[in-house]
């Protein structure tokens, strides 16, 4: 049913549907289905963070990844914090490449269309919890390093490897606190972020890497009314549940926070503007690029959640029964802080709305946004050497993560930090991360290992 075929100077298979594939491609399905195999069996050991209840999961995962990985783990020195793992592949100088992605992922309710810690690999796809978030990118990590160790490199910088076992949580500064102890300050960081997309330029039929230069920062806030309470049968005026809801309602409508533009959002829009076919779309991201007058108010509402710091309201409490006026009523918000504004000015704002309805504010968490990496300088650019050498013809666009990673543990002592998680997506793909049926494609899977072996070797 197979037979081999000369087609000029290329090799080629016809199978018994008489499709013709590269020799270089059929390497590549064996490669995907190898590599979506090892995945599968990271995804089988659940690692939700459970506090006090997890170490014997983690203890699993790291047991699979020794034999998965055996030259990573018998030939680079190596460290434990809690569950947290860092390697260390000595290179010939002592500047330092870290490579992050973490170990935990999330709950994974509701009914899936496969048991979501099979690691089930069907319809040309490897699905389960972690699948995109992030144990795929994890697994790629470790066997670039693997297949450069079996080769014989040696790298021209150390390369750390970095795995939080609870960036789900929070995260844990455990290992740059080991980091900056020994007084290693790594020159470049590439965390787990955005990915390969369906490119966001109207017009243009192609792909586009999403780096991430920068993070928002991150705040919770309790916002408490209280009053005297009482009997539902006499309610009164001014409750605390009909303040809140006034005060939710000011900040819903009201345009808090300034929409600015960093550089790494200005070389986006430039990057963009120079990637459109269409002239008045071309016009319009370089307005924007420039800032020419009216810029922001031309902004449509994703774009000015994308630049922007975005607030939204996610816990609510009041009484424990339905006759009774609260005291105290609460609703919890979250605040993501776009670089160039800070956690003490974000909650100023809101303090301005909360002091007209009579509302306290808590902070309950809080960082700050992230310093912003050029997305002109050299980090950037051996990043984006990788990634088009992965993946030919793919446009790469400097990028705002709206998102946290464990990056924010190493903002004070890293200088250039990127997050991209190297694969493909789909856009369907990409709301399935955190939710149900978690999935990537196979044929990405070698491109995310090449990735990784490039920028190593491109240092």
């Amino acid at each position: 049913e197979i037979a081999s075929c000369l087609v000029g100077s290329e090799m080629c298979i016809r199978d018994r549907y008489g499709k013709l594939g590269s020799v270089n491609q059929m390497e590549n399905q064996d490669r995907a289905m190898r590599y979506a195999r090892q995945i599968a069996r990271m995804i089988q050991v659940d690692t939700v963070r459970r506090p006090g209840a997890d170490k014997e999961n983690f203890d699993r995962l790291h047991a699979v990844m020794a034999e998965l990985f055996p030259r990573v783990f018998e030939g680079c020195r190596r460290w434990e914090f809690e569950s947290s793992l860092l390697f260390c592949w000595p290179g010939k100088t002592r500047r330092a490449l870290v490579l992050m992605s973490h170990q935990d992922v999330v709950e994974a309710p509701g009914a899936w269309k496969y048991p979501p810690f099979s690691g089930t690999i069907a319809e040309g796809k490897l699905w389960g919890r972690g699948a995109l978030d992030v144990k795929g990118n994890l697994h790629d990590i470790f066997q670039a390093v693997e297949e450069l160790m079996e080769a014989g490199y040696t790298p021209e910088w150390d390369v750390y490897i970095a795995a939080s076992h609870e960036e789900e949580t929070g995260g844990n500064t455990l290992i740059v606190d080991f980091l900056r102890e020994q007084g290693i300050v790594p020159e470049m960081l590439v965390d787990e972020g955005s990915s390969i997309q369906p490119c966001p330029v109207p017009g243009f039929d192609g792909h586009a890497a999403m780096v991430s230069v920068a993070e928002k920062g991150y705040i919770d806030v309790k916002c408490v009314a209280r009053g005297p309470g009482g009997h539902a049968s006499i309610p009164g005026k001014g409750t605390p549940l009909p303040r809140l809801g006034a005060f939710m309602c000011e900040v819903e409508n009201t345009d808090l926070f300034p929409v600015r533009l960093s550089s790494a959002s200005a070389e986006m829009y430039r990057r963009m503007a120079a990637l459109s076919a269409d002239e008045g779309e071309r016009a319009y991201l370089t307005a924007i690029a420039e800032e020419h007058p009216g810029w922001q108010e031309s902004l449509g509402e994703r774009q000015k959640e994308m630049l922007g710091t975005t607030i939204a309201f996610t816990m609510a409490g009041g009484s424990q029964a339905a006759n009774v006026i609260p005291q105290e009523a609460y609703v919890i918000c979250n605040i993501r802080v776009a670089p160039g504004e800070t956690v003490a000015g974000a909650v100023a704002a809101l303090q301005a709305v909360a002091d007209r309805h009579q509302v306290e504010l808590e902070v309950l968490r809080s960082n700050e946004p992230s310093p912003v990496t050029d997305p002109r300088g050299e980090a950037f650019v051996r990043v984006e050497r990788a990634i088009q050498a992965a993946w030919p013809g793919t446009e790469v666009l400097p990028f705002l993560l709206s998102g946290g990673t464990d990056t924010k543990h190493f903002m004070s002592l890293c200088p250039n930090c990127l997050r991209f998680t190297a694969y493909r997506i789909s856009a369907d793909q990409q709301v399935r991360c955190h939710a149900i049926d978690e999935n990537i494609d196979l044929d990405t899977i070698p491109n995310g290992v090449d990735f990784f072996k490039n920028l190593i070797q491109g240092l």
